[in-house]
């Protein structure tokens, strides 16, 4: 059975967290690549993805069959017997043959060549469509890496509030000793100490919920031992990235971006389809060679040569209509794929926007933030030396306390939500700053 999680000593009521546990071959401390590339290991999600882009490559293979020559041998041996004249055995014969078969494709209106065309297109789009699919998996380990960070310094946060106010307890206790504060002041300070124990409970068990998602998403069990290395600088202001304009932003996310260039080789796929549906109305020409040797007697015996050479044409007058279904089934999927290709820019576009916005206004929060907080620290010293000096009531000390945890609260959110959204960033230019493997 779990250990609980050992909890601050001021908390009677600790809960009962369960202690996650090493897994073998895995750091119990990883940076974001080493992450990125365990769930790149281990991610059942990125192994389906996988699959699918192997399944993409193999009708390549199979297209290029059509412009090889068919070889095949064939060899026979039979005997028969007809039945017996006068006693004889008149009616048994042996036959023997051994013979090797050539077929060539010489001119099919260019269907085979265009199905060729049309499956590397989709092996195209298929790796980028895996590409993407590892983008997006990098993406959400980021997500995870920095959420559990940002419920790790919350919890650190937690702490420091439970010591700070214990401290502040402790300073209405002497003014209350000294005669400079009533009693009534100890009750009223220590009502924000039992709030933060509360506090900080309740962020350990966000912390360990975080702890176990992130495990998750690397492909473990959510009880595994594994925590992010917190990679953010002291001071939050100098990991200010700088973001491109919108109109290069797009530009570049249209030239980087897997998902985009996916559709684009879908609709190259569509065109070759059409050709290869409309080559159904031109003939086909196929040459022919046989090469054999065949018994010449009734014991299966003296064998002699036999060969033959031949040009099949086969011109198609009517099939019942199916070529020109085939032809608009086509043009229809065709259709399809553009409509799909430009849902897919429209996307970009928004995507970019929506992270340039993001990474814009959340830097500026973060610099503001920081501002904040310096301000509230100030403000609290200050106001623990004037109410130490018994120049400020009670009331203005737990303000600036408030204050103080608000601004600390408030400036680690705009920090982690930054690192988001630097990643959502790169998500969205399709670009990465890490390099997980290729399939």
């Amino acid at each position: 059975m779990a250990t609980p999680v050992p909890m601050p000593s001021a908390v009677t009521t600790p809960a009962p967290l369960p202690i996650p546990s090493p897994a073998p071959g895995v750091p119990q401390s990883v940076t974001l690549q080493q992450a990125i590339d365990i769930a790149v290991a281990k991610s059942p999600v990125l192994a389906a993805a996988r699959a699918n882009y192997q399944l993409t490559q193999i009708p390549v293979q199979l297209a290029r069959t059509g412009i090889f020559p068919n070889l095949s041998a064939t060899a026979s041996s039979s005997h028969s017997n007809s039945g017996t004249v006068a006693g004889r055995n008149s009616g048994s014969f042996t036959s023997k043959s051994l013979t090797a078969n050539l077929r060539q494709l010489i001119y099919d209106g260019g269907k085979v060549i265009a199905q060729i065309h049309q499956a590397r297109a989709n092996a195209v789009a298929g790796s980028d469509t895996y590409e993407r699919q590892l983008e997006t998996l990098s993406l959400n380990v980021a997500q995870a890496y920095y959420f559990e960070l940002q419920a790790q310094a919350t919890t650190q946060v937690d702490q420091q509030l439970v010591r700070l106010n214990q401290a502040n307890e402790a300073l209405v206790q002497a003014q209350v000793r000294t005669g400079v504060a009533p009693r009534v002041d100890l009750i009223t300070a220590h009502v924000p100490t039992v709030q933060a124990e509360v506090a900080l409970i309740q962020a350990q068990g966000t912390q360990a919920s975080a702890l176990g998602a992130f495990a998750n998403q690397l492909g473990l069990d959510a009880n595994t031992l594994v925590k992010p290395i917190n990679n953010t600088p002291p001071n939050p202001a100098t990991m200010l990235v700088t973001v491109l304009p919108y109109d290069q932003a797009v530009t570049r996310a249209l030239a980087l971006r897997p998902d985009y260039l996916s559709a684009q080789q879908a609709v190259l796929a569509g065109q070759y389809n059409v050709q290869a549906m409309r080559a159904g109305h031109f003939p086909t020409l196929t040459g022919s060679a046989a090469y054999g040797t065949n018994s010449t007697t009734v014991n299966g015996t003296n064998f002699a040569p036999s060969s033959s050479v031949g040009l099949t044409l086969s011109i198609p007058i009517y099939d019942q209509g199916i070529t020109r279904a085939q032809v608009e089934q086509a043009l229809a999927e065709l259709d399809l794929a553009n409509a799909q290709l430009s849902q897919t820019k429209l996307g970009v576009e928004l995507n970019v926007q929506q992270a340039l916005v993001g990474v814009i206004s959340d830097q500026a929060a973060v610099v503001q933030t920081e501002a904040a907080l310096a301000a509230a620290q100030e403000s609290l010293r200050a106001t623990q030396a004037q109410y130490k000096a018994g120049v400020t009531n009670l009331f203005s000390l737990l303000q600036a306390q408030t204050n103080l945890t608000s601004a600390e609260t408030t400036e680690l959110t705009a920090v982690y939500t930054l690192r988001q959204a630097e990643q959502t960033y790169i998500y969205a230019l399709g670009e990465s700053s890490i390099n997980p493997a290729s399939p």
